[in-house]
């Protein structure tokens, strides 16, 4: 008011002029319409603060996470490639089948899904320790855990970046006899005389693969093959001769469970490793034979998989333990790892260097099934098959002296 008034003095008019009409106008338009807001400043900082964001959500992605364990495995194909997605994806979605977060999925799809696990839950999923029971989401360690477990942007690489350092090539065995142990030596420990007829009786050993499809890239020419039997279901036979050279009778499945889902396909394994063991109530052990792909790089992975031994080039072993830090059902894994450490033991008693050591998983890898199971990783992707079958017969000559101390 006081600005009209002193307008109306200026002017000499008087409310009803014109010039005092227009200035009334303007005066009840300051005062009625809102604020425009200019969209320039605040669009800009929310620019700024959204890819802020996602800068520092890729930095801790690629953060590799300490693990209390020696090192860890790739357990994915660097170049596979399935259903035409790049190999880092693969790298999540491969094994881990489709449940509620299917959701997720729908809602984020630049976000590529990690189920928890290898495995869907048969017995049940644990629910987390804040409040998700209303919506049916498992998980375990609180809501950093759910969505690192959830989203790969926040723990894609939590297999598979901090690898195993590789170890220098084992000189060739000298030619000469080895000197007899001084007094007090405990001597190496040799594998057992192969005797010269079948075994008989029930199995005692089972061999499976979850990833039926998984091949060696300079024999096959291609890191997976589906349209014949791969690489790794060769490798699994010649374990099972191997034994069968033992007297140890083993049973060999080669279902296929990585077809039409890959990622699925530990879902499907389950049934077959529970069929198995079902089936023969005589096994001593369960063993669910892969073969890795630790880096992107063919020579890399190739020196990280391959060992020398007695003058021959020999595909290096990894031991996979799997554990309930998904929150899977697992209470009894600690037998799997005491079951791992004995393996290890004879491997490196009998063939120093072959073994790559032993990896304490978060996934479980049906290893609930039997207090025995374990996950072997024969060579790497750019081993040779052959490489791949005489460490199958390492393996087993291992098996052969481990047995007769297995409850």
């Amino acid at each position: 008011m006081f600005f009209y008034r002193k307008a109306a003095a200026e002017t000499g008019m008087d409310g009803s002029t014109k010039e005092v009409k227009a200035l009334r106008w303007h005066l009840v338009r300051l005062r009625l319409s809102p604020r425009r807001l200019r969209p320039g400043p605040w669009l800009r900082s929310l620019a700024l603060l959204t890819a802020g964001f996602c800068l520092v959500a890729l930095f801790i992605s690629w953060v590799p996470n300490i693990r209390p364990p020696q090192a860890v495995p790739a357990f994915a194909p660097a170049a596979s490639g399935e259903s035409g997605l790049p190999a880092w994806v693969s790298a999540v979605l491969e094994r881990y089948p489709l449940d509620y977060t299917a959701v997720l999925h729908q809602g984020l799809p630049l976000a590529p899904l990690r189920a928890q696990g290898r495995e869907k839950d048969r017995l049940g999923l644990k629910l987390p320790a804040f409040s998700l029971q209303g919506l049916g989401l498992p998980g375990a360690g609180g809501p950093l855990a759910f969505f690192k477990s959830e989203l790969a942007l926040f723990g894609l690489l939590g297999r598979g970046t901090a690898r195993p350092t590789p170890l220098p090539p084992v000189p060739p065995a000298s030619p000469t006899p080895p000197a007899p142990p001084s007094p007090g030596e405990v001597p190496a420990a040799q594998p057992p005389v192969k005797p010269a007829q079948a075994p008989t009786g029930p199995p005692v050993v089972a061999v499976y693969h979850t990833h039926t499809s998984e091949d060696y890239v300079p024999t096959a020419g291609t890191s997976h093959t589906y349209n014949r039997k791969a690489g790794i279901v060769a490798v699994g036979e010649t374990l099972v001769e191997a034994l069968a050279e033992h007297g140890i009778r083993a049973v060999h499945d080669t279902t296929r469970h990585d077809g039409e889902k890959f990622r699925e396909a530990y879902l499907h394994s389950a049934d077959t490793a529970a069929r198995l063991v079902k089936a023969n109530s005589g096994l001593k052990m369960l063993l669910d034979v892969h073969r890795d792909a630790p880096s992107t790089d063919p020579r890399e992975s190739h020196s990280m998989t391959t060992a020398e031994i007695a003058g021959r080039k020999v595909a290096r072993l990894y031991l996979i333990v799997g554990t309930d830090r998904l929150g899977l059902a697992h209470p009894n894994w600690q037998k799997n790892h005491a079951f791992a450490l004995k393996l290890q033991q004879k491997l490196e008693s009998l063939y120093p260097g072959l073994s790559r050591g032993i990896k304490i998983d978060t996934a479980r890898f049906n290893q609930h099934l039997h207090p025995q199971a374990l996950l072997v990783e024969i060579g790497g992707d750019q081993n040779t098959l052959e490489e791949a079958k005489l460490a199958a017969r390492y393996l087993a000559d291992a098996i052969a002296v481990l047995l007769p101390e297995l409850p």
